[in-house]
């Protein structure tokens, strides 16, 4: 009687280990960690739409905000009691793209500082030098100085 006890025990036994094992082996496999992965894939996606979301929604608002605020200001610009209050400058677009331009460079500071927003623009160096007034020997110069 005490030989089957034991071997029931041992069955029993064995029985238990074997769930144990079984459940461990099939937690650590591939397919299943492939679900987790994907699971934590999609909860990802899930959170980048929400981000997306909002960074759309809060450009969307500032859009109509600007052109609410450039409505009024065109409403502003047919007034003509208010043309007269503007400076002549503001009234006279600038008969040349290029003057303008240099204007805009000219208010820039130095010399390297307006050569790399140039190149950054996507000016070439003969036409940087001709709106600097330089040769192109310093172009190339104040582009070196530019990049240390």
């Amino acid at each position: 009687m005490s030989l089957i006890l034991v071997i029931i025990i041992n069955i029993i036994i064995v029985f238990i280990a074997f769930v144990v094992l079984n459940s461990r082996i099939r937690k650590s496999s591939a397919p299943s960690l492939l679900d987790q992965y994907a699971r934590e894939v999609e909860s990802l996606i899930v959170q980048l739409n929400a981000a997306v979301d909002d960074v759309v929604n809060v450009a969307e608002d500032r859009i109509d905000e600007l052109k609410e605020t450039i409505s009024r200001a065109e409403k502003l610009l047919k007034n003509t009691k208010l043309k007269k209050l503007l400076p002549a400058e503001t009234k006279k677009p600038p008969a040349d793209t290029d003057t303008g331009l240099k204007a805009e460079i000219g208010d820039r500071g130095n010399l390297v500082e307006r050569t790399k927003h140039l190149l950054g623009m996507g000016h070439t160096k003969e036409e940087i030098a001709a709106l600097l007034g330089i040769s192109r020997a310093e172009v190339d110069f104040l582009e070196s100085l530019s990049r240390k």
